[in-house]
């Protein structure tokens, strides 16, 4: 398929294509500092409200097993039209909204299709570009899945500065339509549409374990009871869905048997890890220097801003250095970076620095960024290429998963003690056992490997 294009055009591709995931993966946590707002001018509290952003990670997760069904049977350019049209009308819907309900049922809309754009993006990007070139691409790709979450709050704090939360919304409208437009005249089929059987029990069992079992780590503080119950019963229509993947069918949902592959199974359980740490930094940070340092929206936006900043131009360099030299240089130094800025954060307090907090965050992120580039590439390393859909599917699916459940950990943690200064400090020193977690997946992977961690 490389072979047909010029490299301007994949680079036009690339940049459409990317341009269109960030902005779904941007609303992710766009919403996050608008919070407040949103309490005040819907008349609901924190426990509803917190369901913006709740119910947009939920939905992607749910969503995103069967990207790789619908990439295979309808094709890239019919779904990739479809997919940003419906993002288009979430966003017009969550501009003129003004009840809950409405503004919530368009963030569903939103992830619904953003959900497919992620994995569309990274599955078609893998297909148009050659392998030597695959660190380069998931490196692209990781700077739109990390640094746009990690963007989202400092622009939203910018923009709520000046605007109301409409704003969120009306100013992604004109860069999906011009994306819309540069799709319709530039992005052609490129991949093979297969006629295969849909297995519909596959497609409910999916939706509903996966959505039942992430909407319970959501339930686990508010309501317990319900939060284990929607647990359980998740993971059993779950395990049922993944027996039936395993079955005699011979086009499965998603190809749960990837994860017998060592490098893809280690490094999608790294990942998943990775992510938890992320987002629940990101969730946990402004909480902490809102609630108790009392800054503003926009200055805790502008305090993290630098590490996501750096994070973005790191992840195409990073995939340059991988295509080069592999995972184990920069592995070996983003886990040390990750386990470094955990001491400080464990200790922060109503009186710690900002200057040493940005800092401190900052390194989190770079260490963060070199992990997801390098990580991510290697997980792939060995799939067949006629396999690239499903493992994205299945490796972007259990990293939100993760990011779930790491995230919803964290939030427990930081809520156990009465004094919340406390519970930030256990928090983060949560995330100092999932960095040795990440540490000992490494080692193991390269002793198997025969390679010497940080040697």
């Amino acid at each position: 398929m490389e072979k047909k294009l010029s490299n301007k055009t994949r680079n036009l591709l690339m940049v459409i294509l990317l341009v269109m995931a960030f902005t779904a993966t941007l609303n992710q946590t766009l919403m996050v500092t608008a919070l407040p707002l949103m309490m005040e001018t819907l008349q609901v509290n924190l426990n509803t409200v917190q369901w913006l952003t709740t119910g947009y990670v939920l939905t992607l997760g749910i969503v995103t097993p069967i990207s790789a069904l619908l990439f295979e049977k309808i094709g890239n350019r019919r779904l990739f039209l479809v997919s940003t049209s419906i993002f288009l009308v979430g966003t017009i819907l969550g501009t003129v909204g003004n009840t809950f309900s409405v503004i919530l049922f368009a963030r569903i809309i939103q992830a619904a299709s953003g959900g497919m754009l992620v994995t569309f993006t990274q599955i078609l990007l893998l297909q148009l570009f050659p392998l030597e070139k695959r660190g380069v691409v998931i490196g692209y790709v990781n700077l739109v899945i990390s640094a746009a979450p990690a963007i989202g709050p400092t622009l939203s704090g910018i923009i709520l500065n000046q605007f109301n939360w409409h704003m969120l919304f009306t100013m992604t409208i004109p860069v999906t339509g011009m994306i819309i437009l540069l799709s319709f005249f530039f992005l052609h089929d490129y991949s093979e549409v297969k006629s295969s059987k849909i297995d519909f029990l596959s497609i409910t069992s999916s939706i509903i374990g996966f959505g039942l079992l992430l909407s319970s780590f959501s339930f686990f503080l508010s309501a317990p009871v319900l939060g284990i119950v929607l647990f359980v019963i998740g993971l059993g229509i779950s395990l049922f869905f993944v027996y039936r993947q395993l079955g005699k069918n011979k086009n499965p949902l998603l190809n749960i048997r990837l994860l017998k592959n060592y490098s893809f199974r280690n490094m999608t359980i790294a990942i998943m890890i990775i992510f938890g740490i992320l987002m629940g930094t990101e969730t946990i940070l402004p909480l902490f220097t809102e609630n108790i340092m009392g800054l503003s929206a926009l200055n805790t936006g502008l305090l993290m801003l630098p590490g996501a900043a750096i994070m973005s131009l790191l992840s195409p360099v990073v995939g340059k250095i991988y295509d080069k030299y592999g995972i184990k240089i920069i592995s070996s130094i983003g886990i040390l970076f990750v386990i470094i800025s955990c001491l400080p954060m464990m200790n922060m307090t109503k009186n710690t620095s900002i200057s040493l907090i940005v800092v401190v965050f900052t390194f989190r992120m770079v260490g963060l960024g070199l992990l997801m580039t390098a990580i991510t590439t290697e997980s792939f390393k060995l799939v067949p290429q006629n396999q690239m859909s499903h493992a994205t599917a299945l490796n972007n699916t259990l990293r939100q998963v993760g990011a779930s459940f790491f995230n919803t950990l964290m939030i427990g943690i930081s809520s156990i003690p009465t004094n919340f200064v406390i519970g930030v400090q256990w928090a983060f020193g949560g995330t100092l056992f999932m960095s040795f977690m990440i540490l000992f997946i490494l080692w193991r992977y390269f002793s198997k490997r025969n390679l010497n961690l940080f040697k």
